[in-house]
């Protein structure tokens, strides 16, 4: 049956029907790709850590989606970002959801990039923003490294990654195993991908990129598990960057700060949690304790993404942001952790500790 679907599919998108071409590269073409990978179970990549018990009612959370109550109240701020001037040492763009744009020594790395309206292999139907992109691709400065953590429709977007590879023609993108199937099956240049899979590294020039195990799964379709997923340590001369893309919590990120730490930036998903699915997403208290096991007791700046844009959980549209908001503070044991929380559009120089990030801090409660 999968294999029927997976020929019809083939054949839509090779006809040029969007929605199929969206779904990216077949099976054959991904396994080319990580054919002999010292991960793979079978023909499936799997998570480290085992299965954790689901709480609650499958039938109940898909009725508490049908009413929407993660939107927000009102209008969400969004600021127009100005790129104007040279890449910094350690800064950081919000532009929604996963996206952002990194400097990290001088280098400028776009992260899991989704400027389309919805989420999805269809512009009709799908999850929506929230939120209005606070620029287009045209208006980016140039980017060097166009940084993919996965495959799912929030994070990889087909009018997104072909934008900007007209756009931004010497920018690398980087990815875990399987995912640049999905690239080259949209005519991004092969010699413009870089992959690679679990703690093995990706180097642009003087910045090493390092994909760690996160605490999830892959899949564009009805296949799943058959392209990598990662969080990406982003290792520059003198400062270094988290991105964790999509996880569930895991201890294993003790590991990851003592091999590649401490991080003096992490950029952590604090939304779209929910008790019925803990291995999939964190929650804003795990994801402080994933960065302190990055950070290991340093100075260091959470700056919270994978809330506000999408709607794809049945918590409150500002839940995230006050739950992060009030863990923060500590407790008996627990020294504080210095977070920003941006609008849409807002920056922040880490270094300098200044930007339009910190000119309304409580913006995201006007809308909660």
């Amino acid at each position: 049956m999968r294999g029927a679907v997976t020929s019809t599919t083939s054949r839509l998108a090779d006809a040029g029907l969007p929605g199929a071409r969206a779904l990216g590269a077949t099976l054959d073409q991904i396994a080319a790709e990580v054919a002999g990978s010292r991960f793979l179970v079978g023909d499936r990549f799997v998570n480290a850590d085992p299965a954790s018990p689901m709480s609650g009612n499958p039938a109940a959370a898909l009725g508490d989606m049908l009413r929407r109550p993660g939107r927000p109240t009102r209008r969400i701020m969004v600021s127009t970002p100005d790129f104007i001037g040279g890449a910094r040492d350690l800064a950081v763009t919000w532009l929604g959801h996963a996206t952002a744009l990194v400097e990290v020594d001088g280098v400028r790395i776009l992260t899991d990039p989704v400027f389309s309206r919805r989420c999805s292999p269809s512009q009709l139907v799908g999850p929506a923003r929230m939120h209005p992109m606070p620029c287009d691709i045209d208006d980016l400065p140039p980017i060097d490294v166009v940084l993919i953590s996965h495959d799912h429709y929030d994070h990889l977007d087909m009018a997104s990654v072909v934008g900007l590879s007209r756009s931004q023609p010497a920018a690398v993108f980087v990815c875990p195993i399987g995912v640049g199937a999905h690239l080259r099956a949209w005519g991004i240049p092969a010699e413009s991908i870089r992959t690679a899979q679990w703690h093995d590294e990706v180097v642009v020039g003087a910045t090493r990129f390092v994909p760690v195990p996160a605490r999830h799964f892959s899949g564009r379709g009805l296949d799943r598990d058959s392209t990598m997923w990662a969080g990406w340590a982003v290792l520059g001369p003198r400062h270094r960057a988290y991105f964790s893309g999509d996880t569930g919590f895991s201890e294993s990120y003790d590991d990851v700060g003592a091999a590649y730490g401490p991080f003096q930036l992490t950029l952590v998903a604090i939304g779209a949690y929910d008790p019925l699915w803990p291995d999939i997403h964190v929650n804003p208290e795990e994801a402080l304790t994933i960065h302190r096991m990055l950070t290991r007791g340093t100075d260091a700046l959470l700056v919270p993404i994978h809330w506000g844009t999408f709607n794809l959980a049945r918590h409150t549209w500002g839940e995230p942001a006050a739950r992060l908001s009030h863990a923060a503070q500590g407790s008996p044991g627990q020294a504080p952790v210095d977070i920003v929380i941006p609008q849409p559009g807002g920056e922040f120089d880490v270094i300098g500790r200044t930007g339009t990030a910190i000119v309304a801090p409580d913006w995201w409660k006007e809308s909660a």
